[in-house]
């Protein structure tokens, strides 16, 4: 899902990030970074010869929300904050019920097979 896009001159820069916690950077279309992160992560660019960092940081059990920073050369350029997908959300709370049900059956069978 696309989160952000920065527009620097004639470049576009897009920021996506997966239901499984893939963020992904485009310039202008083509992926230039792709990490997986839980709580954010630094992407590198270079663009005109200048260095870029696109800053994400994601503020799961507070506001819910992703803190996106471009920074040129060290210095915020441009800061967006966007509201995390609910979708996103419910993904991961099914991810997380089921590994508990997996990790409670998984318990109680060690426990039963040491009786």
């Amino acid at each position: 899902m696309k989160y952000a896009e920065f527009n620097i001159e004639n470049h576009k820069i897009e920021f996506l990030n997966s239901v499984f916690g893939i963020e992904s950077v485009l310039l202008n279309g083509k992926m230039i970074s792709k990490k997986f992160s839980f709580s954010g992560i630094k992407h590198k660019l270079n663009l005109n010869s200048e260095n870029f960092i696109l800053k994400t940081k994601y503020k799961q059990f507070d506001k819910r929300e992703i803190e996106i920073e471009l920074l040129k050369n060290g210095k915020t350029i441009e800061k967006q904050i966007i509201q995390a997908d609910k979708k996103q959300r419910i993904y991961w709370m099914l991810i997380g019920t089921g590994l508990g049900i997996v990790a409670y059956k998984l318990l109680n069978f060690i426990v039963g097979s040491l009786n």
